[in-house]
């Protein structure tokens, strides 16, 4: 592994831009309608119990990532097998990431622009901060956070005074009853977008030095995107009704461009924008991160920067090769939601933790 430290501050804010990426601009739990920010609050405590798995994993194994203890509980050859599954799943993450960013993006404000061009310009910006270290990726997502938390604030206050937000359009509150609330978030919000919080894995060793703080900011991280996540689809409701909200392909992009005060500050777009390509360049550089990690470990690569551009490259063609639209992208993605993802995310992990215990107890029992 690299030899590097992560600050509890460092892991906030990358679990926060992780966690926030290209959903905060999209409503989540549409089908929920007026109630989607209750759907995504009841998922956030499904999200909490995930990444308590992840943690629960790295106080067994505090010294190795995912790739390492896979092989330490499953054995030498089916972990390594396992991992190499892992690496792909990281790949792919990382393509799906880039090809859906660069599609809001070409969509939002990039109409006449080639989509290799955006991803390409993307891509090779995140692999030349990945070659310089994960504490230099993790300062940087620090600044970010807190910059983009100053334009939120801002954005918040201006569509206050602006008068748009109706609060009557969020009502009644669970007008169809709390089960179908329910439901939604098991099918979704309970999964997304914290399964992939599993790259996650192969940065907790990062936190050997401040343990104990690195985890409790862990959570926070989680559980303040799950927070904004369900503000924003709150306030987009409030603001452009369900309708609006469901058939909007970028609800937050139309939320924001409706702020005017005094026709003299509107059009700030620009925030959205600013917010898509921040969030969705640390989902991305996380996710690519991992895979290289992953690899790294697993192939006894000595040097992890040997490794960043050819995967960068592979990682743009295969974003290339996806979904041949947004809309697919988007019906697919539900798809591998409640699959690859589940299964990556949860399933395994949890697999993993039972196993590890069990193994720690039967030694326990043969040492007495």
């Amino acid at each position: 592994m690299e030899k590097a430290k992560l600050s509890p501050g460092q892991f906030f804010s990358l679990i926060l831009l992780f966690d926030t990426g290209t959903a905060i601009i999209r409503i989540l739990a549409v089908k929920a309608e007026k109630d989607a920010w209750m759907a995504i609050l009841l998922g956030l405590a499904g999200g909490m119990l995930i990444f308590s798995i992840y943690v629960s994993l790295y106080r067994l194994y505090p010294k190795i990532p995912l790739s390492g203890y896979i092989r330490a509980i499953l054995g030498q050859r089916l972990g390594w097998l396992v991992g190499v599954l892992y690496i792909l799943f990281f790949i792919h993450g990382a393509a799906r990431d880039l090809r859906e960013g660069s599609d809001l993006l070409i969509t939002s404000v990039l109409d006449q622009t080639p989509e290799i061009v955006v991803s390409a310009v993307m891509i090779l910006s995140i692999a030349y901060v990945l070659n310089k270290g994960i504490e230099v990726l993790a300062r940087t997502a620090l600044i970010f956070a807190v910059t983009l938390g100053v334009l939120a604030f801002i954005s918040n206050i201006l569509m206050y005074f602006s008068g748009i937000i109706e609060v009557n359009r969020l009502l009644p509150v669970l007008g169809n009853g709390l089960l179908p609330v329910w439901n939604i978030a098991l099918k979704q919000t309970f999964e997304f977008p914290y399964e992939e919080l599993v790259c996650f894995t192969m940065l907790l060793p990062y936190l050997n030095n401040h343990s104990r703080k690195g985890i409790r900011a862990g959570f926070a991280g989680v559980a303040v995107s799950g927070m904004l996540l369900s503000y924003s689809s709150a306030t987009n409701i409030a603001i452009l009704g369900t309708q609006i909200s469901e058939r909007a392909t970028f609800p937050l992009l139309y939320t924001i461009s409706l702020v005017n005060i005094g026709d003299f500050l509107q059009r700030l777009d620009v925030f959205v924008v600013l917010t898509l390509i921040v969030g969705d360049f640390f989902k991305i550089a996380i996710f690519l991160y991992a895979s290289i990690m992953a690899a790294t470990d697993l192939f006894q690569v000595p040097n992890y920067n040997r490794l960043v551009f050819p995967f960068s490259i592979i990682v743009l063609l295969v974003s290339l090769m996806l979904s041949g639209n947004f809309a697919e992208q988007i019906e697919e993605g539900d798809l591998l939601l409640v699959t690859v993802f589940l299964l990556f995310g949860v399933v395994i992990p949890l697999i993993l933790w039972i196993t590890a215990i069990l193994r720690k107890l039967v030694s326990k029992h043969r040492k007495e």
